[in-house]
């Protein structure tokens, strides 16, 4: 029998998650649950839209499961708010792992992850609750991911790496290994933290050049 989900937002992020479900068998969808105020549908792509009030009264935490649909807004806030008021409720959320995903056996993974295609979970990493890895992110061996962090497309951390909670790392942006990472840290597209960043740091890429008086063609590759 397939699970009894509900994904919680109804945002883009949302509706993503709706589509990895579909394609991999993972469960059945019975509605997308958002804050009454954020309710402007009343379907999506043909899946009813229901408030916090309305899950609560219509589904126990034993009929059904919830999978993490809210995105990145205000460094993971949102998503810890909602996560907490359904833990609250007795409610249980799934961690979506895509079946590409390659995931260590020592590995140890909290609830309401979504880990997307390609992504590695290397050996001796501890993962905690409602964070977001897409495709391609490697967490590098022995590291400890905390609560609400964001990895974007192939962000990667080295080994022993720390990261606290609520922080947002960019596309194809790197971690040196053996460093901590505080809380609200945020690392742009590409950029690199090497050292320890201590809570609200922002990091961001050295400038991307365009030359002027060279052409492509100018470039033997």
């Amino acid at each position: 029998m397939m699970k009894k989900l509900a994904i919680i937002g109804n945002g883009t992020y949302a509706k993503m998650m709706k589509i990895y479900i579909d394609m991999t068998s993972f469960g059945q969808v019975l509605s997308y649950v958002a804050d009454k105020e954020f309710i402007y549908e009343s379907e999506l792509d043909g899946i009813e839209v229901i408030s916090f009030e309305e899950l609560f009264e219509r589904f126990s935490e034993k009929e059904i499961t919830l999978i993490m649909g809210i995105g990145y807004t205000q460094m993971g806030n949102v998503r810890k708010k909602i996560f907490e008021q359904c833990k609250a409720r007795g409610y249980k959320f799934e961690n979506y792992i895509h079946p590409t995903a390659i995931i260590a056996p020592d590995a140890r993974i909290g609830e309401g992850n979504n880990i997307l295609e390609a992504a590695i979970i290397e050996a001796g990493v501890t993962i905690g609750n409602a964070n977001l890895f897409y495709g391609g992110v490697i967490i590098g061996h022995d590291s400890s991911i905390g609560d609400y962090n964001t990895f974007s497309v192939k962000a990667v951390t080295a080994g022993f790496v720390t990261v606290k909670n609520n922080c947002f790392f960019g596309v194809a942006s790197a971690l040196k290994n053996d460093i901590i990472i505080h809380d609200y840290v945020l690392v742009g597209a590409m950029a690199c933290g090497y050292k320890d960043m201590e809570e609200h740091s922002v990091v961001v890429p050295a400038g991307s050049e365009v030359l002027q008086h060279k052409k492509s063609t100018d470039c033997h590759l």
